[in-house]
């Protein structure tokens, strides 16, 4: 009798993890809308880079350009590039902090100088591949959000998650399935927003 419960368990708990991996692999989009924000007062908005919280260095610059396109791709806002928005800091001697925060009253000041309304900032903490028995794992993390301008106050905020499936390692192939990851990430949040924000 317990020889014959043996597979059935074994059987369920790869059931089970067979269904725990495809809803990480799955998990979209979280996100957060102040009920309070007029979102039509939204119209011009600057970015400023994304944090890196990850270990590959240029994690940051990838998400940041990956999500910007999706905003610009739903027609909500008029976009204040990252560079554009960098050279008007540096005008007014405004750097971030060591851990890639601003001071919030000179983020302001700065916001004003550009005329925009609301300003997008996001942290990527994670973008790496993960070895694993079933072969390389890429995974993608970031939140993103955009406040408003004069008061700071979070008008949305959005967090995923995008996880591969494992796979043999290919040879130059990790980089690639980042990048898949990322647009992927990207999409399904900017798709999200569209829905219950823009």
């Amino acid at each position: 009798m317990a020889r014959h419960r043996r597979p059935a368990l074994r059987t369920a708990a790869a059931a089970l993890a067979l269904a725990v991996l495809a809803a990480s692999c799955a998990s979209g989009p979280r996100v957060y809308v102040n009920p309070a924000a007029d979102m039509a007062f939204y119209k011009k908005v600057a970015v400023l880079p994304f944090a890196n919280l990850s270990a590959d260095g240029l994690a940051a610059a990838r998400v940041t350009r990956a999500f910007v396109t999706e905003l610009i791709m739903t027609n909500a806002f008029q976009i204040v590039q990252p560079e554009d928005f960098a050279s008007t800091l540096q005008r007014l001697g405004v750097s971030p902090a060591p851990d890639g925060s601003y001071d919030l009253a000179k983020l302001q000041d700065a916001a004003k100088q550009a005329g925009v309304t609301g300003i997008l900032r996001g942290a990527v903490s994670e973008y790496q591949v993960l070895r694993t028995e079933g072969g390389d794992v890429p995974v993608v993390t970031f939140d993103a959000e955009m406040i408003d301008a004069a008061t700071g106050d979070v008008v949305w905020r959005c967090s995923i998650s995008k996880r591969g499936r494992g796979r043999l390692p290919i040879l130059g192939s990790s980089s690639r399935s980042r990048g898949r990851r990322t647009q992927e990430a990207c999409e399904d949040a900017g798709g999200r927003l569209r829905k219950v924000a823009l």
